[in-house]
């Protein structure tokens, strides 16, 4: 089986994904469905076969050490693309993704102007990205990126596992780093900074303690970071933060948390109703002095009611507010905003209001 085909295969055809299942045809995503890439029925020996052939000797080792393994492999002329090898059943699994060759534009994603006006002006500060996995965080950090690049002379170091779209320099710099690839931790990368004089640090994957501390601490030390992770919204994932640390320090995380912390933006992709293609919507949460008192007090669960009620007058959205605006155009179904809503009776009160 000719892996080179394979890639070629998921570009030619715009998919998403490939999943490499023992027992099964390849499936291919195209959207938010599967379906067979063609009639053969993979055995344990074929996927076995192609996690040898695009593995190195390292990550091979580290398979066998730790049944999986998580990393990029790019095809030059084709596109990038992130790879998922893992043991199931005692055989290999193999989930294939990949993004377009360029990185997306603003256009593309569409975020909302008030976290990038933040974002850009800030000169210090911490930024979070988040949303459900598969909800195209690494897409509309990507458009960013190549935005602050195009238009900003601007320094950028990203710390990323895998990185998943190359940017190219422009008006502005980039170095990006792939743990295991360019650096050997999280913790090597972010002692080397010191000495890289970023203007703006990124850090995509956060989810260990040790990492988020260690963001935290370079955003109190008046560096500018925006870092992503997978959480349903960005409630969820400043309550995830606090929660990582020993409850003796919760207070003085949610202090340090409260100062630094300048915007969140949390997105949800939803098919639209026509069927053709997928939208996003759009948490926003914006660090202004009664978000700050919020957090600092320890009232995280308040923050929702904040977003949708005085924060409108400084860009922000509660999750309803932006499910509610795409039904109001027609973009996405009543019944897709329910399904996709993580407060189903907060989305209830914000549709029975006068549009």
């Amino acid at each position: 089986m000719n892996v080179e085909d394979l890639f070629t295969k998921m570009v030619d055809q715009r998919a998403s994904h490939l999943h490499l299942v023992p027992g099964s045809p390849i499936m291919i995503r195209k959207g938010p469905a599967l379906e067979p890439l063609d009639g053969h029925i993979l055995s344990p020996q074929d996927t076995r076969d192609i996690s040898e052939t695009i593995m190195s000797d390292q990550l091979l080792d580290e398979f066998d050490e730790k049944y999986q393994a998580d990393f990029s492999f790019s095809v030059p002329g084709l596109s990038r693309f992130r790879i998922v090898c893992y043991q199931q059943r005692g055989t290999v699994g193999i989930t294939i993704s990949t993004n377009p060759p360029a990185p997306p534009t603003l256009e593309d994603v569409t975020p909302p102007p008030s976290f990038l006006e933040r974002l850009q002006d800030a000169p210090s500060g911490l930024f979070l990205l988040t949303g459900p996995r598969g909800s195209g965080k690494s897409h509309t950090l990507a458009a960013i990126i190549k935005h602050l690049l195009d238009t900003q002379n601007i320094n950028i170091v990203s710390i990323e596992d895998p990185i998943d779209f190359l940017h190219k320099n422009r008006k502005g710099v980039i170095s990006q780093r792939e743990i295991h690839t360019d650096t050997l931790t999280y913790d090597n990368a972010f002692r080397a900074l010191t000495n890289l004089a970023p203007d703006l640090v990124v850090v995509t994957g956060v989810s260990d303690f040790d990492v988020i501390d260690k963001v935290l601490n370079l955003a109190a030390q008046g560096n500018k970071v925006i870092c992503t992770a997978a959480a349903p919204n960005a409630i969820v994932f400043l309550e995830r933060i606090i929660e990582l640390y020993p409850p003796h320090l919760h207070q003085q995380t949610r202090t340090l948390l409260s100062v630094v912390l300048r915007a969140a933006m949390a997105q949800t992709l939803l098919p639209k109703a026509d069927g053709k293609g997928l939208v996003a919507a759009y948490e926003i949460l914006i660090g202004v002095p009664v978000v700050q008192t919020t957090i600092r007090e320890g009232k995280i669960s308040q923050l929702s009611g904040i977003m949708a009620t005085g924060g409108r007058e400084h860009g922000m959205s509660s999750q309803e507010m932006a499910l509610r605006a795409l039904v109001k155009k027609r973009l996405i179904t009543e019944e897709e905003a329910y399904r996709r809503a993580t407060n189903q009776e907060a989305l209830k009160k914000m549709m029975s209001l006068p549009y």
